[in-house]
């Protein structure tokens, strides 16, 4: 009995010891993600964007390609890949990945990518972009999608037109981009189809004749308002 007690002890005794053993230790990549904490805030350097021009994308496929690729870089916070104007746009951290490293990247993923243009992020410009929504049958529909996109961060405006089975939306490509917004649409249980994107806006001047009283010009006022598109106006007497 006493030996088998013994015998016990040491292996037990073996198996402490092991647990003390020391382990390996690696480096963990630096890494700048999506919401940043506040000790990661003072990291050397400050968030950077930069535009490059990518060509050979053909389609919503390729884009993907490409915001897979550059996001899985360190220090990248947000890659938004416009495969309509054959542009992609990336916010980045300098301290850990620079306009090369993503060119080649870009690259990498079988497009040819220039770099077009780099600045600070406080230079927030605004993007719209039409889509075709089908499915929609009554106003409550076109509520629940308008609402949708309202909701979403970066959205600056959004009006859907039942009429026209279309949807305007104002946002800031910083934030979000063109695909989000699809997707949040077809979320709501209708289908998404992207017609256009671009810069804001244009402008057009019109002479409206026969406009004798301020209830007439309230009328053009608020039909115009009611155009998807229309976002400013302004009456000269």
């Amino acid at each position: 009995m006493a030996t088998k007690f013994l015998a016990l002890a040491c292996i037990r005794k073996e198996r402490s010891y092991g647990d003390l053993s020391p382990r390996p230790r690696y480096p963990s990549m630096p890494k700048y993600p999506r919401g940043v904490s506040a000790g990661e805030t003072n990291v050397e350097g400050s968030e950077a964007k930069a535009v490059f021009s990518v060509m050979g994308m053909t389609c919503s496929a390729c884009a993907g390609s490409v915001e897979k690729a550059v996001k899985r870089l360190p220090g990248i916070q947000e890659a938004i890949v416009d495969v309509l104007n054959n542009k992609a746009q990336v916010l980045f951290y300098p301290s850990f990945v620079n306009e090369e490293t993503i060119r080649e990247t870009i690259e990498d993923a079988g497009f040819e990518a220039t770099l077009i243009q780099e600045e600070g992020t406080s230079d927030r410009s605004t993007q719209v972009c039409r889509v075709r929504i089908n499915g929609m049958t009554c106003t409550s529909c076109s509520s629940t999608v308008e609402q949708a996109l309202q909701a979403i961060s970066g959205v600056q405006k959004a009006q859907v037109a039942l009429a026209t089975e279309e949807a305007e939306v104002h946002y800031d490509p910083n934030i979000l981009s063109y695909n989000q917004i699809l997707e949040a649409i077809n979320e709501t249980g209708f289908e998404a189809i992207l017609l256009s994107t671009g810069e804001d806006m244009g402008k057009i001047g019109l002479k409206i004749d026969g406009v004798r009283t301020q209830n007439s010009m309230r009328i053009i006022e608020n039909s115009l308002q009611a155009l998807p598109g229309c976002s400013k106006y302004r009456h000269r007497s």
